[in-house]
């Protein structure tokens, strides 16, 4: 089986699962919610303290492990109820952390577990901080609405045509609760058709994203990001512009329930003579699903789906779409790794033949890049 074969199938069963029902919502299923204060009392205040602060003296507790803050909102809401889950389910060990953080799964039940974390979610309910429900998986070209902190590095190469990678490392800094620096400086090769190459820097980018709205009871999420292109690259090389170039987004994402949909539009204004306006339109839609019950791996099925528009004379409007998937490396789930293909729908030209892209993330604020494995 191909690439391109196995990214199809992959969209094929992406699509059918699209068909199948929902989940529940947990508040229909139960009339009832167990006293989430009454368990964490009785279950957990020993190690994290009577208000979930982390505060007990380690001759207290018996180790000298430092404990979680669940009062400090910049912490708390950075992390999603099944990331907590899994570590009242399987214990410490799910996640990577010590072991001394007990499995709960067969002295609570699930019902009891989600009364817990809705207990320990009430301290920071009113929090500017957006939830990490909306730490959404990462499509190739569509910017998440979700700010944060990471490192990023993709890469994509031809599959036909001209021979030609382009590799972009990406930093990305929360600033505050709801705003984001971020800078991206890509590096490419490309072979013309005489067998010339030309290798180096490309036009480097700047961004600040300031989110909006993040109301996780109606899976919503809407940002604002604006960036600066600088002429860093070589335009007589054909690794730049020659120009700046001015960008401002629109980012959204909608989760419903065991589905997401994503999407970047987004205006590219270049400040040199010549080079056109354009419009783009960046949708995702997708899925996650995990493995060891839903607390271990995660895989995430994407199907993404690209529009642009220059605004010159005889400009098409481009179409491509992007099958891909992406996996958890390690047990905190803080280094994942996407591939997939981007394919042109119309329009194919030398400029424009399919690629094969995959990336690396670092979520550096979660764990260091040899911890968490």
């Amino acid at each position: 089986m191909t690439i391109r074969q196995a990214l199809w199938l992959t969209l094929c069963v992406l699509l059918a699962l699209a068909c199948m029902p929902l989940r529940a919502d947990a508040a229909s299923e139960k009339q009832s919610q167990p006293d989430g204060r009454a368990l964490f009392q009785a279950n957990c205040a020993a190690c994290h303290g009577e208000n979930g602060a982390g505060d007990r003296k380690p001759s207290d507790i018996g180790f000298a492990f430092k404990m979680p803050n669940f009062t400090d909102c910049s912490f708390a809401n950075r992390e999603a109820d099944v990331d907590w889950s899994s570590s009242i389910h399987r214990g410490g060990r799910a996640r990577a952390f010590p072991r001394t953080m007990p499995a709960f799964d067969h002295a609570l039940s699930d019902e009891e577990i989600d009364a817990v974390i809705a207990y320990l979610r009430g301290k920071c309910e009113k929090s500017a901080w957006p939830r990490g429900e909306f730490n959404l998986p990462l499509a190739m070209f569509t910017e998440k609405a979700f700010p944060e902190d990471e490192v990023l590095n993709i890469t994509s190469f031809n599959t036909s045509g001209q021979r030609a990678m382009t590799s972009t490392s990406i930093f990305e800094k929360r600033l505050g609760a709801t705003g984001q620096l971020e800078v991206n400086l890509p590096f490419s090769s490309i072979v013309g058709p005489s067998g010339h190459g030309e290798t180096g820097i490309g036009d480097m980018g700047v961004a600040y994203k300031q989110n909006l709205l993040a109301d996780v009871d109606s899976g919503t999420i809407f940002s604002l990001l604006g960036e600066v292109v600088l002429p860093t690259g070589s335009a007589a090389k054909g690794l730049g512009d020659g120009t700046f170039s001015f960008e401002t987004h629109a980012l959204f994402a909608q989760i419903m329930g065991d589905y997401f949909l994503q999407g970047d539009v987004f205006g590219a204004l270049p400040a040199g003579k010549g080079l056109p306006n354009e419009a783009h339109g960046n949708f995702s839609f997708g899925r996650t699903f995990a493995e060891d019950g839903g607390w271990g791996r995660s895989w995430s099925p994407q199907i993404e789906f690209l529009t642009t528009q220059a605004f010159a004379p005889g400009e098409k409007l481009q179409m491509d779409i992007v099958p891909q998937l992406q996996v958890s490396l390690s047990r905190r789930q803080h280094i994942l790794a996407s591939f997939g293909e981007r394919i042109p729908l119309n329009d194919r030209g030398p400029d424009r033949q399919p690629q094969f892209m995959f990336y690396i993330i670092w979520d550096w604020y979660d764990a260091g890049l040899l911890q968490g494995w």
